[in-house]
């Protein structure tokens, strides 16, 4: 049976010969309409080609306000991965409510997969495919929170399969066994935690290598590399976790990886920046390389406070400015807007501030405990941003060094708990006394609408409570004194005074 150009048979749900042949034949675009066409004709069967988000990438940032018109060999390969993938007919099984669901997902910085399975009795069969292209935040969010993101939004989107039934959900990144478990998840992190326990899931974890399907989802070859932190020690293993409650089970004590990996980078001295090429020679150069210190320092908060590093020396700085990239930039600029930079005979690296007066330019990694000695210790006081940057000013400079402690200290928990503000006593709802016929009416005004030939421009209703009785008047201004003689020609005087 054919229906909405879908195929209906015993063995399932596929696309027609007709939509297959128009697919086939669609000629290489050669205007921007043309490839709109195209990824909508393709986009009405995104369900059956895995990974459609992140394979039209190319396509569809073409369709951007701001691109520009380019048919290159990336575009031309999906082009042709729609028109083959369609071709093939995929066939996607009808869903079995009586057996559990499976929901595989994966994520990298392109975009999102994830694919709704059931075994029928032949082995996992697919029920849909989803994927989607990540925005640009999106797309700056570290690994473990892009796979915490995967599977929110994929269980929102098969919402209707899966709520109020068990089903699992495997995913190839330990990160989700920690987001179910942990005791205090902050930010988005805590949203997503929240959004997931109205379901019944179990988690089952499969290494990157094993867990193809997602991946071939999320991934598009040749856009991204991925940035991965696996746990390879964790193995194959399942948590069970329901609406109300999780249980740790035996990796209870697991750390979160992005701070296990953010721990080792402040312990080995590895200066995350140093993975952007940069090499314009101008001040955006720098400022690129702070945007990634400003993110990194985000991630160090619970670390700085985990180490036990509570200060660092002049061989300590000197060791770190020479491994990051930011100051090896700065150090080649030679000054950065109004400030000289350059270095002395102790081999440390300064910022001329004002006239006589220099300052330590202090590299990424000692950010977060810079910080935490002027804000967050015990006798720093939490006070504000600019008491804080002067803090931080008194020994240290980087290039936009005020942005990166005002994010600091909005961002933090402790200062956030004291702010906040007291909750608004709502008083729990009631049900309204109505007594007896006519001792209670309820008015409203409507309008100005479109002006009437008698000059009428608002309307004014009343309803009686009990019997929901309806009177209604059209009167050309909305004045107390029209309202006050609809009252009384309308209502008193024709069914009596209110009580």
């Amino acid at each position: 049976m054919e229906y909405l150009g879908h195929d209906l048979t015993p063995e399932g749900i596929q696309p027609t010969d007709r939509t297959v042949t128009a697919v086939k034949e669609f000629p290489t675009p050669t205007d921007e309409a043309a490839v709109r066409r195209f990824v909508a004709l393709a986009g009405y069967y995104r369900k059956f080609m895995p990974g459609f988000g992140t394979k039209l990438a190319p396509l569809t940032k073409m369709l951007r306000k701001s691109a520009e018109w380019e048919w290159g060999a990336a575009q031309e390969e999906a082009f042709l991965w729609a028109k083959t993938r369609l071709s093939m007919k995929p066939v996607l099984i009808y869903p079995d409510y009586n057996l559990p669901f499976k929901l595989t997902t994966d994520a990298s910085k392109v975009g999102l997969g994830a694919v709704l399975s059931q075994d029928q009795g032949r082995g996992d069969q697919p029920v849909a495919y989803a994927s989607k292209i990540n925005s640009t935040t999106v797309a700056n969010y570290n690994i473990s929170e892009l796979e915490c993101l995967a599977v929110v939004w994929a269980v929102r989107l098969f919402r209707p399969h899966l709520y109020g039934r068990r089903f699992t959900i495997v995913t190839d990144h330990i990160a989700l066994k920690w987001l179910m478990t942990a005791t205090e998840p902050a930010g988005r992190l805590h949203r997503w935690a929240l959004t997931l326990q109205e379901y019944d899931f179990a988690i089952e974890y499969r290494p990157g290598r094993e867990n193809r399907v997602a991946d071939a989802l999320s991934r598009s070859p040749g856009v991204v590399e991925r940035e991965e932190q696996r746990d390879s020690g964790a193995g194959n293993g399942e948590v069970a976790v329901s609406r109300a409650e999780a249980d740790p089970g035996p990796d209870k004590d697991t750390e979160h990886p992005i701070l296990v990996a953010a721990v080792q980078q402040l312990e080995d001295g590895n200066d995350p920046v140093q993975k952007m090429a940069v090499y314009a020679q101008d001040e955006n150069a720098v400022d690129a390389l702070v945007r990634e210190g400003l993110e990194e320092t985000t991630v160090r908060r619970v670390e700085a406070a985990e180490l036990g590093i509570v200060q660092f020396t002049n061989a300590d700085i000197q060791r770190e400015q020479q491994k990051s990239a930011m100051v090896r930039k700065l150090k080649e600029m030679g000054s950065y807007r109004d400030q000289r930079v350059y270095q002395k005979a102790d081999g440390l690296l300064y910022a001329q501030v004002a006239e006589n007066e220099e300052r330590v330019v202090l590299p990424v990694v000692f950010w977060a405990l810079a910080f935490k000695e002027a804000h967050d210790s015990i006798w720093s006081g939490h006070l504000r941003g600019p008491q804080t940057y002067a803090r931080v000013a008194q020994l240290y400079w980087w290039p936009r060094m005020r942005e990166a402690v005002h994010d600091w200290v909005a961002a933090c928990q402790d200062c956030g708990s004291r702010k906040a503000k007291p909750k608004v006593a709502v008083p729990p709802l009631r049900s309204v006394q109505t007594g007896d016929v006519c001792d209670r009416w309820a008015i409203d005004v409507a309008g100005p609408l479109p002006r009437t030939i008698h000059g009428n421009r608002y309307v004014i209703a009343a309803v009686e409570y009990t019997t929901r009785y309806a009177v209604a008047e059209a009167v050309p201004e909305h004045t107390a004194k029209a309202i006050a003689k609809f009252l009384m020609d309308r209502v008193v005087l024709v069914y009596g005074p209110m009580r």
